[in-house]
């Protein structure tokens, strides 16, 4: 298929705003628009005259409106179907209950179901081409308009040239009635696109806030939208079975009324005419002079009897061998005016016509519909009933639509008005129904969930209102049990397992002191107190031959048993590559290497490692990341911050360079080293220890001997932290030279 051939096809099958959506909501948008067409047919709004009383210049076809509505929402396939379904409805209410004379002789299959139909499929492919690139703000109010516009005028042609082939189809005097005085056709397209143009416009603005809207709706907001356009179907669906209800009354009504007439004038005729008759067969009456004769003449007429009524009765049409000879109506009086020779044709045509109306009624003794005039230039449907008298003479009594159902527009009024007040009740009552069965029971569950969602397991969820939800809080609550319950096995096993990682921790450590008992000239001291929350800290010393001693600190990232075995790997690689007489630097890079190749958790270490010459007090170092360490020159002296950096921690990059620093120490020279646990070490008030008060605790104790110096630290860092947990690992090692 080439390019042109597919877009076309895109075309037609264009799936209108809603495409993409479920089956069940469009289907539900389709019904629920076929009932709007239903029901705007059977309340008499297929067809709705502009005008003055029956006197209309055009007509609106109103349903085009939501078949354009369809057509946008639903696509070229779904308008056409409405349009046809529209149309087939309206075909059938024109035959059984038609609004007026246009409705009545207008509508036939092409004029309903194919006029509608073609006019949805027209619609939907127009909006496709329109909105095919989603056009926004003005420029899409305009492509909307554009498919509105045509279809109003094409609509307008085809119900112009629809009324002249209906005329020149069907030559009887009826439909030429029923189709004078329609004039202003082009009032009509304007009418059509007003209508088709706000309903689309209405319908774009109201997808586009369901759209945007839709995944922050509330039950309550869903509930009451669906609650309420289901209301507005029933609504029209009553309104619309109301309408044909009456109407079928009223006609049975009209029927009953115009039967009893005929009754009462067949029974007045038959008195007067044999009264008549008999009174002239009598002897003493035929010589009776004229003077005598004429008022009795006059008395038993038929005239008098007809003269009784007036149009407000109905019209009253006595036919003798097919001609009107007595009648309340002119319409049937036509030979008394000046002009009859010119209108005879027209006349004989006429009264063709309604007697043959009026044979048809006598035969099946049921009401006909048929075009009512009362002498006026107005026109309307009407019903009539005519009466066989005898071989020769008919009756005919007929109504027009407006003396027939006269209270038809106040009784549907009236019975709207309690229909919809009774649906809003309706509403109201299902509103406040949801909001205390399900809505408020819904709110408190959700409450009491966010307060166990922030951490509050105590709290009990305790709507039992109903079975649901009875169910549903005992099940909250159950799982709540549950989690607590798995809360506490769990705080259980993370105590074992910082147990665990406390004892591998500090078992890994070396706690023999003096350090090296057979050294006089180094003392070296530490300590570690292990915080609740595993951390990884650790320290190590050992001898490397017989005149070098390496020690180290190190403060691993990771917690728990992973923070302990990767503290043990970190500390038995740097040691070994330290006490196999690698120089620091190397032995650090080695080590690096080897926890980047072996680190699946992803952890690192920050290390500060050193060996001493204790022959010349040359010391070697490598600072990886950790802490800055504090130096104290001679017994007594100022401490110093050896703040030179010669890596990145350990762990993570595994082409890191590491480089080493050197510096001799004189005899008295003390070096502390420590982890973060010392100097980030928090009180109450969450104020941080710090290094400037570190410092401060240094010269004030410059005296000391490393055991002495690491436990007053302690006791210091404890001091400051007291009243607050201890969140990492406080290590503490301090190295004194004494040549």
């Amino acid at each position: 298929m080439d390019v042109e051939a597919k877009d076309r096809f895109n075309v037609f099958m264009w799936g209108g705003l809603m495409q993409g959506e479920s089956r069940k909501l469009r289907a539900s948008v389709a019904l629920g628009l076929l009932i709007v067409l239903a029901a705007m047919t059977f309340v008499q709004f297929g067809f709705v005259g502009v005008g003055f009383d029956q006197d209309y210049s055009c007509y609106v076809l109103a349903l085009l409106g939501p078949i354009a509505v369809a057509s946008l929402t639903l696509g070229a396939g779904w308008g056409t179907l409405e349009g046809a379904l529209a149309g087939a409805v309206l075909f059938a209410h024109a035959q059984r209950q038609p609004l007026d004379i246009i409705e009545k002789y207008f509508v036939n299959p092409m004029t309903s179901i194919v006029m509608y139909g073609v006019a949805g499929l027209m619609l939907g492919l127009l909006f496709a081409v329109a909105l095919r690139n989603n056009p926004n703000g003005a420029r899409r109010w305009i492509y909307i308009a554009i498919p509105c516009i045509l279809v109003a005028i094409l609509a307008t042609v085809a119900f112009e040239k629809g009324m002249l082939l209906v005329i020149d189809q069907n030559k009887n005097m009826d439909v030429v009635q029923a189709f004078v005085g329609t004039g202003l056709p082009f009032i009509q397209p304007i009418l059509d696109f007003v209508l088709m143009y706000a309903l689309c416009i209405i319908s774009d603005l109201g997808w586009k806030w369901y759209e945007a809207t839709r995944v922050f709706v509330g039950v309550r907001t869903i509930f009451r939208t669906r609650m309420l356009c289901t209301l507005f179907l029933v609504f029209l669906t009553m309104s619309a079975a109301c309408f044909a209800i009456i109407t079928l009354q009223e006609e049975a009504a009209a029927n009953e009324s115009i039967t009893a007439e005929l009754d009462y004038l067949q029974g007045q005729l038959d008195l007067r005419w044999n009264t008549y008759e008999a009174l002239l067969k009598q002897p003493e009456v035929e010589n009776l002079p004229e003077s005598i004769l004429d008022p009795i003449d006059e008395g038993l007429s038929v005239d008098g009897l007809i003269k009784g009524y007036d149009l407000t009765d109905g019209t009253i049409v006595l036919f003798y061998n097919g001609e009107p000879i007595l009648t309340d109506n002119p319409v049937f009086d036509l030979k008394s005016v000046q002009n009859y020779e010119d209108l005879k044709e027209y006349y004989d045509q006429l009264m063709k016509e309604a007697y043959e109306r009026v044979k048809a009624s006598a035969e099946s003794n049921k009401l006909i519909m048929t075009v009512y005039s009362d002498g006026s230039d107005e026109t309307e449907l009407g019903y009539v009933k005519g009466r066989k008298l005898d071989d020769s003479s008919y009756l005919m009594f007929s109504r027009p639509f407006s003396m027939v159902f006269a209270h038809r527009t106040g009784t549907l009024l009236w019975t709207s008005i309690m229909v919809f007040v009774l649906l809003v009740v309706l509403y109201l009552v299902v509103a406040n129904l949801l909001r205390k069965v399900v809505i408020k029971p819904v709110d408190n569950t959700n409450a009491s969930m966010a307060k166990i969602m922030c951490g509050n397991l105590d709290e009990m969820v305790s709507e039992v209102g109903s079975v649901e939800f009875a169910s549903l809080s005992a099940g909250i609550n159950s799982t709540v049990d549950a989690l607590k319950t798995l809360i506490d096995e769990a705080e259980r096993r993370n105590e074992r397992d910082l147990a665990t990682a406390r004892a591998i921790q500090i078992g890994a450590l070396p706690k023999s002191f003096p350090a090296f008992p057979d050294n006089q000239k180094v003392d070296l001291y530490a300590a570690m107190d292990a915080a609740k929350e595993v951390g990884g800290d650790f320290y190590d010393f050992f001898e490397i031959d017989e005149r070098t001693v390496g020690f180290l600190i190190a403060d691993v990232s990771g917690k728990g048993i992973p923070g302990a075995l990767f503290m043990m790997a970190a500390k038995a690689e740097i040691q070994n590559y330290l006490a196999s007489g690698m120089e620091p630097a190397k032995a650090i890079a080695s080590a690096n290497a080897y926890l980047c190749a072996n680190n699946e958790a992803g952890m690192f270490v920050t290390v500060w490692a050193a060996t001493l010459d204790w022959t010349t007090g040359e010391l070697t170092y490598v600072n990886a990341g950790h802490n800055f360490p504090l130096l104290r020159h001679g017994q007594g002296g100022e401490w110093e911050w050896l703040k030179k950096k010669c890596g990145l921690f350990l762990g993570t990059f595994d082409t890191a360079k590491y480089r080493q620093e050197t510096l001799v120490l004189e005899p008295g020279d003390e070096l502390l080293l420590y982890t973060d646990g010392v100097n980030e070490a928090f009180n109450i008030a969450e104020e941080e220890y710090g290094n400037d008060q570190l410092e401060e605790f240094l010269v004030a104790h410059s005296n000391m001997r490393p055991q002495e110096l690491v436990t007053v630290l302690r006791d210091d860092v404890a001091r400051w932290a007291e009243g607050a947990e201890q969140s990492d690992d406080v290590t503490i090692l301090v190295v004194e030279y004494d040549a």
